[in-house]
């Protein structure tokens, strides 16, 4: 074979045309045998580039001919081929090329017109497609054309010559990802890096590594696994401004390793950088044969110049004229653009005139956009002003919702007609925003003109603009932190020194409002607010008392003693006083949200501001599921109190309450006529409900576990149910007979619906699967995965498309029901999501977690648009020191605190925890006591100096149980991550790590001699460990439930166990026996506590009660309500005299055990604790009841 041969059979196998001339010289001097560093000095090529050419010619050769090719057995590879004649291999190449896939575009703006850049684009195209270069830099003045250029190369169809289109189609086919981004709002780089990977990997990729290292070698596998165009755009917002050696803004300089690392890694994709100023890495990597290049984009020519002004009306000008005018401004659009205009108004479209008399005044950018900006009226500043606050295209409606003044409201068309003529406006459809430079010259202005206003303490630009949005979508309003708040603060530092005299600062502005008595103080007090937030001030004693607060984002602040009594509140956002979410779900019109909670109550919300509009209060457990009427007008709800009420929404008033369920109520659904309800129940039954007259028309019987799901076929004939059996069964309405039984998932099925149409079902599963069933035969007929934990729900949307899924992963998953791919991966719940729901709209898509927040989503983009924090403090772990003199309690506000048992005051508050914290336990010799938390981490505190001596890290999950040695010399833990770790503290290292449970463990002791371990799990066991041979001694199986705690007797005889079974067993510690079964409590069993004389147990349920058993006959002594919700632990003292117990209703009870009368309760401190909202007016009867909750008076 000659090696023209071989060529030409390289080109025909590859199916591109004919090799690059790089490309075609490592592989003419490989056939001969040649190294790259011959063929780079040779070819004055950098060695480096030559090896990368020659690494991806033979892996696409590899891919192609379906045999590893490389240089040295490339003659060998192609004679096979060739007398194989394999031309399916040859085409099968073609097919697995690259193509374009998936393009995700973003945000990018509308291009409307493209003038020139024909030169520029044939090099870009050479560069990327010919050369495979890594990384490419558009880098040039503002105002250049880099955006434009960018997406003209990427994004196809826009501009107008034939050669352009052509171009940009060829370019877009040659990837199969091509992905825009805008780095306008300066995102962190690790969101940056979660959004690309979770596009790269079709959002397969849900969990992602913790630090930016690794973050970035995930992206480089799958830049080296596909063929990708990352297109980061206005990449300067990173740079600090004018810097000659491109150095990074604080906290961004990790932007610097990803490029780095793109342009130094072998890959077969492209990042294509737009920039004003050039990255330091760019400087030191870029190299006209390199694979990094930068391109400096120069101006206009003077033809495309004439095109930029002339689309902006009629003009007059001789050839002469319009060559010094574009030269004047080095062809800039931007520039050329803002001339334009001012030439048209002041001018009368006469150049010449220009040229004699303004040309002397402009001489760059920045002195133009200053001459418009100053000479704008002032309607027209206001409405730039509110575009930049805005970052992102709005419609004239919600401009108009930003304006102060009804005057400038109705004039708003107007004014915008003005602007538009004065100022290149961006528009995407019926929505404006700014062009990049704009926002960021006005931004400037803003930012500089708020910072002076309150160092000279005045309040105009305070009153009028609100410098954060409180309820803008998420993502925004950590945009608008991020570049207009922040940046005040900053200002603000470098003026006064310090957070505590920018404090003074606004106080004295706060008083100065006050002074005035203005009667509409506008965004002032929301700006002040939203400023002491960000520098995380004390908010103690502060007097807004009579003013408006608007804009002001208030959740998860502490605003005890706030004085906002007659104050008026607009569009101003708090914590809510709900506990974690259970259940969700949109009314019929879609204009209201409803939501069930852990702390027993129902609430209605408005979904356009969020606000809360109802609360429905009447169950005393769980709600576990709501369902809205298909007219909207009643509400059912299902309860772990064993029963479904129906709300007339109206009123918001009980019509009935269904109480012959005999076991907790899991789900309810109304039939599509709403005349009929079904429910289901932990009793194993269904039953369907006449509304009108809250009567059982019928008991379907046939799962033999919990049934968890049901839901009615939209023709109102069938009923889908699911359970704990695994089991998905098919009922006929009006016999109820059992149609069909669906056998296939391997474990808990929490939800089953039928599509809107009728046609399929859809299921979720604790197996970590979402499965499509025909509604016909039952058939499976997709099987949706990615979810890595345990599937609570799925719902569908209205039009039969999407499938949306949730699970204990804390991911929401949205699915193509067609195609079966994940087409957004939403992330941002801390905690596993118990409910979704669709708008009917199909716009937007409700959660609901245990996390305490309902979050928002839209479903185009993936991203969160609103988030409402709840707040309840619960308390999950109680326990005493070992004189008594204190208690530990762990709560969900993520502090761990220290009681005086006596007084009841709170000592000490421990608050280096992210999560809350279920496990606590004082060491037994020293003053310390050890906090676990969600977090995963576990903490040592030093109870004389109130400071963290020790933090361990090893566990994947939510840290539960902790134990410290009787020696003190070893600390236990067990988690949700399966294992057991035993820490050595002298050491400060993990000692052991037990494996074998094969479900989450949520329970540990010591044996009160040390030799054994003991640890309770969901997989219904309890293992005892041999401490010091660390092996599993004895398996103790009799539980049907999670075991969630256990404790030894006092002498280490007895072992105790409550588990979700409603039971407590006794266990002989050597023979491994069961003594007692312990029964009585209606719910399940949390926790348990041996009396010191080992007489007694004490055991905590969901059912809010705390049981007093005699362990010896097995007898219920006492039964001690008090509790309005779950408790989760109990404690006795070392006399035996008093008992603690801890509950979701956010109190530590303790008992007297002798006349079994509560003696005190303790309450952590709320966070609006004594706020002052007397005469309070803007907020709605049901928000004034939640900030009293919260503390309020």
């Amino acid at each position: 074979m000659t090696i023209e041969e071989a060529i030409a059979l390289v080109e025909q196998v590859l199916k591109r045309g004919r090799l690059t001339k790089v490309q075609d010289i490592v592989f003419r001097q490989s056939w001969e045998g040649r190294t790259y560093l011959d063929m780079a000095v040779e070819s004055d090529y950098d060695p480096g580039h030559i090896k990368d050419v020659g690494s991806e010619l033979w892996r696409s050769l590899s891919q192609a001919l379906g045999e590893k090719v490389t240089k040295n057995n490339l003659h060998g590879v192609l004679k096979r081929s060739v007398q194989q004649q394999n031309n399916t291999t040859a085409s099968s190449a073609l097919n697995q090329q690259p193509s374009n896939s998936h393009a995700d575009w973003g945000d990018a703006p509308d291009v409307p017109v493209f003038f020139g850049r024909t030169e520029e684009l044939e090099l870009l195209e050479n560069w990327i497609i010919r050369d495979r270069t890594r990384c490419v830099a558009i880098v040039g003045m503002r105002g250049i054309g880099k955006t434009h250029l960018s997406l003209k190369l990427g994004l196809g169809g826009i501009g107008k010559t034939d050669l352009s289109l052509q171009l940009a189609k060829g370019i877009q086919d040659e990837f199969e990802f091509v992905i825009w981004r805008s780095l306008l709002n300066a995102p962190p780089l690790s969101d940056l890096l979660a959004d690309l990977i979770k596009v790269l990997s079709r959002q397969q990729q849900i969990t992602l590594p913790d630090t930016i290292s690794q973050r970035i070698s995930l992206l480089l596998q799958y830049l080296r696994t596909h063929r990708c165009l990352l297109i980061l755009d206005n990449a300067e917002t990173l740079l600090q401004a004018g810097d000659p050696i491109g150095r990074y803004l604080a906290d961004y300089e990790d932007y610097g390793q990803l490029i780095k690392q793109i342009g130094e890694v072998p890959h077969q994709s492209c990042l294509l950088l737009t920039s004003r100023e050039k990255p330091q890495e760019l400087i030191l990597m870029d190299g006209p044969t390199r694979p990094v290049r930068s391109l400096m984009l120069q101006g206009l020519d003077i033809e495309a110049g004439k095109q930029i002004i002339a689309e902006l009306g009629d003009f007059t000008a001789s050839e002469d004229d319009w060559r010094e005018l574009i030269q004047l401004y080095n062809g800039n659009p931007l520039a050329l653009q803002l001339v334009g205009k001012h030439i048209l108004e002041v001018f009368f479209g006469s150049i010449a005139d220009f040229l004699k008399e303004g040309k002397p005044v402009f001489h760059d950018l920045q002195e133009l956009l200053s001459w418009h900006f100053q000479r704008l009226p002032a309607a027209c500043c206001e409405v730039l002003y509110w575009l930049a606050i805005n970052r992102e295209p709005v419609t004239l409606a919600q401009l108009r919702e930003d304006l102060m003044l009804s005057t400038a409201k109705a004039a708003l068309p107007a004014t915008l007609g003005v602007l538009q003529r004065k100022l290149p406006l961006e528009r995407t459809g019926d929505r404006f925003t700014l062009q990049p430079v704009l926002m960021e010259y006005v931004t400037d202005q803003l930012v500089a003109f708020t910072y002076k206003e309150i160092v000279n303490q005045d309040h105009e630009l305070l009153r009028n603009y609100a410098l954060i949005k409180a309820q803008s979508k998420d993502y925004l309003r950590q945009a608008q932190i991020r570049l207009i708040l922040s940046p005040v603060i900053d200002s603000l530092m470098l003026a006064l020194g310090s957070c505590n005299q920018i404090q003074v600062q606004l106080q004295q502005v706060l008083k100065r409002l006050k002074q005035e008595a203005l009667t509409h103080s506008g965004y002032a007090a929301g700006n002040i607010l939203n400023l002491l937030r960000q520098i995380q001030a004390n908010f103690s004693k502060f007097d807004f008392s009579h003013l408006t607060i608007c804009q002001a984002y208030l959740q998860d602040v502490n605003l005890q003693d706030v004085n906002f009594s007659h104050c008026y509140f607009s569009k101003s956002t708090f914590t809510q006083s709900f506990s974690g979410v259970i259940s969700i779900a949109f009314s019929p019109d879609g204009k209201t949200l409803a939501s069930g909670n852990a702390n027993c109550e129902i609430h209605l919300w408005q979904v356009a501001d969020q606000q809360r509009l109802l609360t429905l209060r009447g169950h005393s457990n769980w709600v576990r599921r709501i369902a809205f009427s298909p007219n909207g007008q009643l509400l059912a709800s299902a309860s772990e109190d064993s029963t479904i009420k129906v709300w007339q929404l109206e009123s918001g008033r009980c019509l009935h309450t269904l109480d012959e369920h005999t076991g907790s109520v899991y789900a309810v659904a109304f039939s599509p006529d709403g005349s009929m309800l079904a429910s289901v129940s932990s009793d194993l039954s269904i039953r369907i409900w006449q509304v009108s007259e809250g009567c059982c028309l019928k008991i379907l019987h046939g799962h033999n576990a919990s049934v968890t799901s049901v839901h009615f076929s939209p023709d109102g004939k069938r009923l889908v149910s699911s359970g704990f059996d695994k089991l998905i069964k098919i009922w006929d309405v009006e016999t109820g007979e059992c149609l069909y039984t669906i056998t296939d998932h391997e474990n808990w099925v929490g939800a089953a619906h039928f599509s809107p149409n009728g046609k399929l079902l859809v299921s979720a599963s604790c197996d970590s699967t979402v499965r499509i069933w025909s509604a016909e035969n039952y058939q499976c007929l997709r099987i949706l995965q990615g979810h890595t934990g345990w599937v609570w729900r799925a719902m569908w949307s209205t039009d039969n498309r999407l499938v949306a899924s949730c699970g204990a992963d804390q991911t929401i998953r949205i699915w193509d029901v067609e195609t079966g791919e994940c087409l957004h991966t939403l992330k941002g719940h801390n905690h596993q999501i118990w409910g979704i729901a669709f708008n009917p709209d199909n716009q937007t898509l409700a959660s609901a977690s245990e996390d305490q927040t309902i979050r928002l989503w839209q479903v185009s983009n993936g991203k969160c648009i609103a988030c409402i924090h709840g707040y309840t403090n619960w308390v999950k772990s109680v326990t005493f020191s070992p004189n008594a003199q204190m208690l530990a309690s762990g709560h969900k506000d993520n502090t761990l605190r220290i009681w005086d048992t006596k007084s009841g005051e709170c000592l000490h508050e421990f608050k280096a925890y992210s999560q809350g914290l279920p496990a606590v336990v004082f060491h037994p010799n020293l003053e310390i006591v050890a906090g676990g938390s969600q977090d995963a981490t576990i903490k040592l505190w030093d109870l004389k100096s109130g400071k963290c001596s020790y933090t361990f890290i090893g566990h994947t999950d939510e840290v539960w149980s902790l134990a410290f040695s009787p020696d003190g010399k070893l600390l236990a833990s067990s988690s949700f991550d399966h294992t057991v770790k035993i820490w050595d503290l002298s050491l400060g290292e993990c000692r052991l790590t037990l494996h074998e449970h094969t479900d989450r463990v949520a329970a540990v002791a010591f044996s009160p001699q040390g030799g054994i371990l003991a640890s309770g799990s969901d997989d219904s066991t309890i293992r005892l460990w041999d401490v010091q041979e660390n092996r599993c001694i004895k398996l103790l199986k009799g539980h049907s439930g999670r075991v969630g705690a256990i404790a030894f007797s006092p002498d280490g005889s007895l072992l105790a166990s409550p588990s979700l079974d409603q039971t407590v067993k006794i266990w002989d510690v050597t023979t491994g026996e069961c003594l007692q079964t312990l029964k009585g409590h209606t719910s399940w069993v949390m926790a348990v506590s041996f009396s010191p004389d080992s007489q007694k147990i004490a055991s905590a349920s969901c059912d809010q009660t705390v049981k007093i058993w005699n362990i010896e006959k097995g007898s219920c002594l006492n039964t001690l309500c008090g509790h309005s919700n779950w408790v989760w632990s109990v404690s006795f003292s070392q006399d035996g005299l008093i008992l603690a117990s801890a509950s979701e209703d956010e109190t530590i009870r303790l008992w007297d055990m002798q006349s079994g009368n509560g003696l005190r309760i303790l309450k952590a401190k709320r966070p609006y604790e004594r706020m002052k909202i007397t005469g309070a007016s803007g907020l709605t009867q049901a928000q004034l009841a939640m900030l009293k909750e919260l503390g309020a008076v």
